[in-house]
């Protein structure tokens, strides 16, 4: 049975996790419902984004997987 500390400590990093995951996904449906001009291309940034959305949801699917009922 984990400690409640650990749980505490994993909930912490899950949270911060989703917080980044939901950032990304309003990002990018901002950038997909107004494009703007900037210093990088439109089809960048929504690369850039979708990336980083799948590298946290990889994170957030290996903290569940292999480390949620230890």
């Amino acid at each position: 049975m984990a400690s409640p500390q650990r749980q505490s400590r994993l909930y912490a990093v899950k949270s911060h996790i989703e917080g980044h995951i939901l950032m990304l996904i309003e990002e990018t449906n901002t950038m997909l419902n107004h494009p703007t001009a900037g210093t990088k291309s439109f089809l960048s940034q929504v690369e850039d984004n979708v990336s980083l959305l799948a590298e946290y949801k990889g994170m957030l699917a290996i903290l569940n997987e292999d480390f949620g009922d230890q």
